[in-house]
């Protein structure tokens, strides 16, 4: 059984807009990703053996059975779970990571400027399985 967890800021809500599209566009496969907040208590017990720094909640992780990927990492290994044209985006791992981290860093520092609508996202009861709380 593979297990796949993304961790996000729950306060965000370009965070929280970005798993909206994950769910969207996501192609059907047998082990869905599940979701999860850093500010959950699960955050904290599972990503503590990793040792996430929970001062850095603007940090989108992704875990993969006992595999864990960060910022640009974490959004490219996402981007196979996903239908085409967005599964292409794994064509950017060519691009060294120092750069893809860059553009990431600035998007996640400037998040709370570009997406400035409070959002609170209900998951319907059928995808209420998938966060994990």
């Amino acid at each position: 059984m593979n297990t796949t967890i993304l961790f996000f800021d729950g306060d965000c809500s370009l965070c929280n807009k970005t798993v909206q599209f994950i769910i969207k566009h996501e192609k059907k496969v047998e082990e869905p990703i599940l979701f999860c907040s850093l500010q959950s208590a699960f955050a904290r017990k599972i990503l503590k053996k990793y040792h996430y720094d929970f001062n850095q909640l603007s940090t989108l992780v992704l875990l993969i059975d006992e595999n864990i990927f960060y910022k640009s990492n974490a959004v490219i290994n996402v981007s196979t779970y996903l239908k085409a044209p967005y599964k292409w985006c794994i064509v950017f791992r060519i691009v060294p990571g120092f750069i893809r981290d860059g553009i990431y860093n600035y998007i996640a520092k400037n998040r709370k400027k570009l997406v400035k609508t409070p959002f609170c996202y209900m998951p319907s009861p059928l995808l209420k399985n998938r966060f994990i709380e």
